[in-house]
């Protein structure tokens, strides 16, 4: 008995195989994946000579096969461009020529119509004969262009008298009426347009061509009367134009402006658009036509298949080459190798006596010199190699603690920032505020260096030590101008500690050493997104040209060696103090450069970087 499925069943049917599906692709999946495994795992397993041998030959194959692949496609591009590149420059010359063709037409009939002595006047409508006589002059005048003229008048008014003038060369066909072609459609709607689409349309026995166009030049409202003057082309003008290039694989359309087909050597005369077809185009300046060409891809094709006849012999005498030569280059790589592989199983025995023999120095010959040495100083490389660079490591850092930690504990005398506690206890109790200012001031001097371990404060922590510092130095100078205006915005900015301070000891030492107004500026400024530079300029002394670029080329370079002169001497202990310092905390590309200010004296330009290497303690051990 037939059950009907529910609609609920129904929904499960095509979830079920959907499942299914997805199973067996899996399980399909799974199998190919095992059985390249498999291929894989047997292709290694066997010998070095085998897998090298196929690895060699597949190569080789893939090789010569993607070459004659490649020639093939760029020969038959090659051969297609050039088609398409000599059909172009053909349709374009026979494009040329007819767009020429087509100008002096209109213009002859323009200027018959409209200009010269003998034109066709409306007006004159009266003498037919007059009329009938030139229209039979320009007709045969241009009898190879044309096929049949005529002039139609139409008295003022719908119901105007209707009249077409010929020569008497031309018969008309009794049964057509003139009323339905179009050349009347356009008279009746004045269309200035010269050119008609193409139609099969014809008037007289005289009309040769089965498809053809009008010219059509009108003259409107002149005494009461309307005129067109009807040209139509004899079509054999397109079917010559194109008749040396028109052939069996190259077929040629000519259409107006408007896209209408007035000429075609497709045997069907529709035009194609089909894929087995390669089309060119070329327009025509003057009449708007556009010529298309189509070229036939198996023409091409056919081309490309007498080199492909050679193709097969040449493909097998490559590979014939390519075993041979695999085989013998296999041979020679696998014979040494496994003579080093046989020696090598020595060694996994505890054979370390073997050596590996061998009269040839290319990479197998070094190989086995190697392996040789390697066998000789295994174990004292390994151990002398790991020891030494542990305690290269180890001395390196030890050496970069101690000496940032030596630099900055040169100026940390504990013992006086308790001595200097007492005297301020003793000024405040006796009454002496001079006294008690310079020992409180002294006192948070040395309280920043022996407080504060840490290797890198911020640039706000340490202008406030240079300013504690400037206040003990008021005292002795009180009329020295200080300029440390503009640094607030720099103020999270990282700096090695204690490194403002002395290059502003320096300016006090030996810049400001007469008797006249000084100053002391210290700002900054970005120099980029990772960087920044801070200035101390004075207006003192100045500095020797020559002791200046020595002090430079002293920073740029790893030498510790001060200059001979005297005041490279004197003025640069400090200096290079604070650029070791800085050297190794951040490396190089930072720290100073000395240069002289706009006023004579010396400004020292510090470059640091905007992020710094976080808060280390200076006294880890």
């Amino acid at each position: 008995m037939r059950r009907d499925i529910s609609p609920k069943e129904h929904a499960i049917i095509p979830a079920l195989s959907l499942r299914q599906l997805v199973i067996y692709l899996r399980i399909g999946g799974a199998y190919m994946k095992r059985l390249v495994q498999m291929l894989v795992k047997r292709l290694m397993d066997r010998r070095f000579f085998t897998k090298i041998f196929i690895s060699i030959s597949i190569v080789s194959f893939i090789g010569v096969f993607s070459l004659v692949y490649i020639y093939q496609q760029y020969y038959q591009n090659m051969i297609t461009d050039n088609e398409l590149d000599r059909t172009q420059r053909s349709i374009n010359q026979a494009g040329y020529n007819l767009d020429n063709q087509l100008r002096r037409v209109v213009q002859n009939v323009q200027y018959f119509f409209y200009y010269s002595e003998n034109s066709v006047e409306i007006e004159d409508a009266w003498d037919r004969e007059r009329l009938q006589h030139k229209l039979e002059a320009f007709r045969t005048q241009y009898s190879s262009e044309l096929e049949s003229v005529f002039l139609f008048i139409k008295e003022d008014g719908e119901e105007g008298q209707e009249t077409i003038i010929h020569d008497t060369g031309l018969d008309r066909v009794p049964d057509i009426h003139y009323r339905n072609q179009s050349w009347y459609k356009h008279f009746l709607a004045k269309d200035a347009d010269v050119w008609s689409k193409p139609t099969k349309e014809h008037l007289f026995y005289q009309d040769r061509s089965y498809t053809s166009i009008y010219l059509m030049m009108g003259k409107y409202d002149l005494d009461g009367r309307d005129g067109m003057l009807v040209v139509r082309l004899n079509g054999k003008m397109f079917s010559d134009a194109f008749r040396l290039l028109a052939t069996h694989d190259l077929m040629l359309e000519l259409k107006d402006a408007k896209g209408h087909i007035v000429y075609s050597s497709f045997p069907d005369g529709s035009g194609s658009g089909d894929a087995m077809y390669l089309k060119t185009e070329s327009k025509l300046s003057y009449s708007g036509f556009e010529v298309q060409a189509y070229t036939n891809k198996k023409a091409i094709l056919d081309k490309v298949r007498q080199i492909r006849i050679v193709h097969p012999l040449v493909i097998i005498v490559i590979l014939l080459i390519t075993l041979v030569m695999s085989f013998l280059l296999t041979w020679m790589l696998t014979q040494p190798i496994k003579k080093l592989l046989q020696l090598m199983k020595k060694v996994e025995i505890g054979d370390l006596d073997v050596r590996f023999s061998s009269k040839y120095t290319d990479e197998i010959g070094l190989l086995g010199r190697n392996f040789n040495k390697m066998l000789a100083n295994l174990s004292e490389m390994i151990d002398k190699v790991y020891v030494v660079e542990m305690e290269k490591i180890n001395a390196e850092m030890k050496q970069k603690d101690a000496m940032l930690l030596a630099m900055q504990h040169q100026i940390n005398p504990h013992f006086l920032y308790n001595t200097l506690e007492v005297i301020n206890c003793q000024a405040i109790l006796h009454d002496a505020p001079p006294i008690s200012r310079m020992s409180r001031a002294m006192a948070d001097f040395f309280r920043y260096t022996i407080d504060n371990p840490k290797a890198e404060v911020e640039l706000r922590t340490e202008i406030e030590h240079v300013k504690t510092y400037l206040d003990i130095q008021r005292e002795r100078y009180p009329d020295i101008e200080i300029d440390m205006d503009g640094l607030e915005s720099f103020g999270q900015y990282p700096i090695v500690k204690l490194t403002l301070q002395p290059i502003v000891e320096n300016a006090f030492l030996y810049a400001f050493a007469g008797e006249r107004d000084y100053y002391l500026k210290i700002y900054a400024e970005d120099c980029d997104e990772q960087t920044y530079a801070l200035y101390i300029e004075d207006n003192g002394q100045g500095m020797d040209e020559q002791a200046m670029e020595a002090m430079n080329r002293l920073f740029e370079s790893d030498d510790e060696e001060l200059p001979e002169s005297d005041e490279s001497r004197s003025r640069g202990i400090g200096l290079l103090n604070v650029q070791q310092r800085i050297r190794l905390r951040y490396g190089k590309g930072y720290g100073l450069l000395l240069e002289e200010s706009m006023t004579g004296g010396v400004t020292v330009r510090i470059k640091l970087p905007k992020e710094g290497k976080g808060n280390e303690n200076i006294n880890r051990g």
